[in-house]
């Protein structure tokens, strides 16, 4: 019955119940839900996100289903609850439940963001979840969190409007938008200028204008705001994965009914990761074929090309292994095993 409906036929006879009537049409308009559990979920990306549209919304609408509608999930995207750099921290402090973003502080994940570690999203994803099986090496960087999903995205790589870029030195002197303090160093390192203060929308119009030469993105991200139509050359040098996780308030999970809290881990853990990064992978293989059909180039370079990349990124490398040292954490030796983690899952 609409609220129309109930004013005409409802409020006649409610003459003198004024606040009564008020409160009874308000429950009418408004059903109240049959849920148990009501959580808040925040993210970073756009409604439209592939991935938020996609693979974030199966997962909330498939818990809610086998939880027979007794969690609902009241979703926050684009930053709206939280930002980006909060997420992590806002669902350890109860500010939301769940939350999807980047992993929250922690020296060893960190060590999985250097330069040339990952070349896929599911193959970051292999990594990460490696180190969780090793409790020690994580400390109590992830307390008060329960892990349901720790991946990476895609690698990003190099993208130009008018010059190809084989080597570093062919970075020269080109203006490259960064969108972090991190992604700035490692396009100083190569020999580009770096720039700073745009958003990612802001991107098209950037190349578009001459305001700068290119960036550095995953194929997916290219997609998204149409940079291939801007952006000629794709050099496919991976250069970092970001570790991203789907985060749950562990003092909520904790205080679920048993078989709420099963069904929850049920819905966790490497496997659950692994379709996930999948995702990033095919949204990236989608972008890939975006430029390919623009008439785009892409540029592979050789063995001995991709070394010249590692040596002149050995430096921010040694510089980021030495800041890790000082925390504590022998990082050259868990670089190293790192590395070794790395090429063994590469060949899976």
């Amino acid at each position: 019955m609409s609220l129309f409906i109930v004013q005409r036929t409802f409020l006649p006879r409610c003459k003198g119940r004024f606040l009564i009537c008020v409160l009874a049409l308000i429950g009418l308009s408004a059903p109240a839900t049959t849920a148990e559990v009501e959580w808040r979920l925040a993210h970073y990306l756009q409604e439209e996100h592939f991935f938020a549209a996609g693979w974030l919304s199966d997962w909330v609408e498939e818990l809610e289903r086998r939880s027979d509608g007794r969690i609902n999930i009241e979703v926050h995207p684009n930053n709206s609850l939280l930002r980006l750099a909060a997420i992590a921290p806002g669902v350890r402090d109860g500010v939301a439940e769940i939350g999807f973003g980047p992993a929250p502080v922690s020296p060893v994940l960190d060590l999985v963001e250097l330069p040339f570690v990952a070349d896929s999203a599911v193959h970051g994803t292999r990594i990460v979840n490696s180190l969780l099986e090793d409790q020690s090496l994580l400390n109590n960087d992830l307390s008060g969190l329960h892990v349901a999903v720790l991946q990476t995205n895609a690698p990003s790589l190099i993208h130009t409007k008018d010059k190809p870029v084989r080597i570093p030195a062919d970075l020269s002197g080109l203006k490259m938008r960064g969108a972090t303090d991190y992604i700035r160093d490692i396009l100083s390192v190569l020999g580009s200028e770096p720039i700073a203060g745009y958003l990612a929308p802001q991107v098209y119009g950037l190349l578009e204008a001459g305001t700068v030469d290119g960036t550095i993105w995953p194929y997916e991200a290219m997609r998204i705001f149409n940079l291939g139509e801007q952006a000629n050359y794709h050099t496919e040098m991976y250069f970092f994965v970001s570790v991203l996780g789907l985060f749950i308030n562990a003092e909520a999970l904790n205080s679920l009914p048993e078989d709420l809290r099963a069904l929850v881990n049920d819905m966790s853990g490497p496997g659950v990761a692994l379709s996930a990064a999948t995702e990033w992978d095919k949204e990236e293989q989608r972008g890939r074929g975006n430029v390919i059909e623009l008439g785009n180039t892409i540029i592979m370079p050789t063995p001995e090309e991709r070394s010249t990349w590692r040596e002149v990124a050995k430096s921010l490398i040694d510089e980021r292994l030495n800041e890790l040292s000082q925390s504590g954490m022998n990082a050259e030796q868990q670089y190293r095993e790192l590395l070794q983690t790395a090429t063994s899952l590469a060949t899976e």
